[in-house]
């Protein structure tokens, strides 16, 4: 019934749904109000960009230099096709036009199975902007990416992701799964929890605690030289934007971008507890 109400009145809906409030869209001052209302009414065509797995990574290496994102193996317009590259027996699926569409490849536990071509072929049908209007994923092409799988040290990569606001950043949260290589299968119910601290921008713990994932102040002593050179690459990426979460890994090639995200959780699953909402919200101008 909600997809026959205006855009607005679904999001508000979906946002007091899932957040137990309503959201201010006229006057919005938290992070997740501002990314609903970006949804909404920003239409800067380098939202586009970003949103665009293919695009973005060429517009990184425009602007900061070639091998600062993760090594492209193959780019296909179908599943057929890519299946008729050779790759190598571990890598990265992904889906250029959406967001969370990716799965491990492992010629052994996880291989290139019916399964997964047959998930792939989904996200080729589908539009990422249907779920939540997101417009910078409308219409963009479709294309199945293959990615190199990184590690860390034989482990899994620390993950890295920075609030930016026209390119000072204000937060970082630092992010490990316990699980080296979860593969987003249907059959997977049970997954462990993820690890993560979040820092200010001179990379001082933030007292910022989310129930939805474990707290890990280990994390802390990631190398700070790397942290560094990953702030001064977000900073760059994201001078031209009143927001953008660069996210990006921490792995055994050295620090790399991996995404540029615009609409973090859509707005409506940002997960961020109300006082870090209004925090992180007002450094949007």
């Amino acid at each position: 019934m909600i997809r026959v109400l205006p855009k607005r009145v679904q999001l508000a809906t979906c946002y007091r749904q899932l957040n137990g409030a309503a959201p201010d869209l006229r006057h919005p001052t938290l992070l997740s109000e501002r990314i609903l209302h970006r949804i909404l009414t920003d239409r800067d065509p380098l939202l586009r960009t970003f949103c665009d797995k293919i695009a973005a990574k060429q517009w990184i290496a425009a602007r900061i230099g070639s091998g600062h994102t993760p090594t492209t193996l193959a780019v296909a317009d179908s599943v057929e096709a890519l299946k008729a590259l050779p790759l190598p027996d571990r890598w990265m699926l992904k889906a250029s036009h959406g967001s969370g569409w990716f799965q491990l490849v492992d010629s052994t536990t996880h291989p290139f199975d019916e399964e997964v071509m047959e998930q792939a072929r989904i996200w080729l049908d589908s539009d990422y902007a249907d779920t939540f209007q997101e417009w910078g994923y409308l219409k963009l092409p479709r294309r199945l990416l293959a990615e190199e799988l990184l590690s860390f040290a034989s482990r899994p990569c620390t993950e890295m992701s920075a609030f930016c606001f026209r390119g000072r950043v204000r937060g970082i949260r630092l992010h490990r799964s316990e699980s080296a290589h979860i593969a987003h299968r249907g059959s997977q119910r049970h997954l462990p929890r993820s690890k993560e601290l979040f820092l200010d921008e001179t990379l001082q713990p933030l007292p910022l605690l989310r129930p939805q994932f474990d707290h890990c102040p280990e994390l802390a002593a990631t190398d700070q030289k790397e942290l560094q050179t990953f702030l001064a690459l977000a900073r760059e990426l994201s001078s031209d934007t009143p927001f953008l979460r660069v996210d990006g890994y921490l792995s055994d090639k050295g620090v790399l971008v991996g995404e540029l995200t615009n609409y973090p959780g859509a707005g409506l699953m940002l997960h961020m507890p109300r006082q870090w909402d209004a925090w992180f919200g007002a450094f949007w101008d």
